[in-house]
């Protein structure tokens, strides 16, 4: 009998990183809905990065700043501003919506995705990715009907459909940076930028912040840097185009914590498409071929699920 332990693909491991980021996601989402309307979204943005840089620094003191030294400062800093972009638009629409409102226009992330990772990655843009995507992109249509007035856009649902737009930017650069960079770096970095830009327009619109807020802004900073440390794990292992509708779980998540927190539930539309979207993720090919090449991170006899994936999709270089 064989007795060799079942592994992965790398692709499914990639999709179970993936929900798990959805899951922490979800409390960013919950600690910012949770600071006071009296404080602007831009000082929210500031409180956080400061409060993420100083527990950076601590830790950097056990690691080593051999961890943060990066080949490609550049992309680091543009993936910073969008980044922080994709947060200001999301933190302004949870201003304007319940969670599981913003997490349903956030769902369109997932074709962008397909389509950037198609364009930039060299990814193969297969029939039954295609299928899958669009199917769910019907799902949020159902649950998005209703807030529509006409072909009038709230500001709320534009600020979404841009932080999806940028959420999906962001993942594409992850995909790249992931070959030479440590996950220390590419968490690192982008705070440093965030401080750099949002700090000094925060100070601008600042307004009183009482203790509970900072603590909110600190839990925000706290789970977003958990939050792309499992996609980072996510897309070192599967392809972008792959992982990202799993961003869908995100639904069952936003609608418990809307509940909890908020005593919200909402419309049974909403159901209804979450039903269709989750549909759509379990139709796509969790098998893949990935196979896992050492990545900056690991010393020989480390965990490999941190390795990046060299698959037949992806070009021997990328253009950045």
């Amino acid at each position: 009998m064989d007795r060799t332990p079942m592994r992965l693909s790398g692709n499914l491991r990639g999709v179970l990183w993936m929900t798990g980021a959805m899951a922490s996601g979800v409390f960013v989402d919950v600690c910012a809905k949770m600071v006071s309307t009296d404080v602007p979204t831009a000082q929210i943005l500031a409180m956080r990065a400061i409060i993420t840089v100083v527990i950076f620094l601590a830790v950097l003191k056990f690691v080593g700043v051999d961890q943060i030294r990066t080949r490609r400062p550049y992309g680091h800093l543009l993936r910073g501003v969008i980044w922080y972009s994709s947060l200001f638009c999301i933190f302004f629409a949870l201003r304007q919506m319940s969670i599981s409102e913003v997490n349903a226009y956030l769902f369109i992330e997932a074709l962008l995705t397909v389509l950037l990772s198609v364009v930039f990655l060299g990814e193969r843009l297969t029939a039954r990715k295609l299928g899958a995507t669009l199917l769910g992109l019907g799902g949020v249509w159902i649950m998005c009907v209703p807030k529509m007035d006409g072909f009038g856009v709230p500001l709320g649902v534009a600020a979404a459909l841009v932080g999806a737009f940028c959420f999906s930017a962001q993942t594409m650069l992850a995909k790249v940076l992931t070959r030479t960079e440590t996950n220390f770096s590419m968490l690192f970095w982008p705070q440093i930028v965030a401080v750099v830009i949002w700090v000094p327009v925060g100070i601008m619109l600042w307004q009183p912040a009482a203790l509970s807020d900072w603590l909110f802004s600190g839990g925000a900073g706290f789970f977003a840097m958990l939050t792309n440390y499992l996609v980072l794990r996510a897309v070192r292992v599967a392809d972008a185009s792959v992982i990202s509708p799993a961003a869908y779980m995100a639904l069952p998540f936003s609608v418990a914590m809307d509940l909890v927190f908020f005593d919200v539930l909402p419309m049974p539309i909403v159901f209804v498409g979450a039903g269709v979207v989750l549909f759509a993720v379990m139709m796509l090919d969790f098998k893949g071929t990935s196979k896992p090449a050492p990545s900056p991170d690991l010393a020989e006899g480390e965990d490999e699920n941190l390795a990046a994936p060299v698959t037949s999709d992806e070009p021997a270089e990328v253009r950045t």
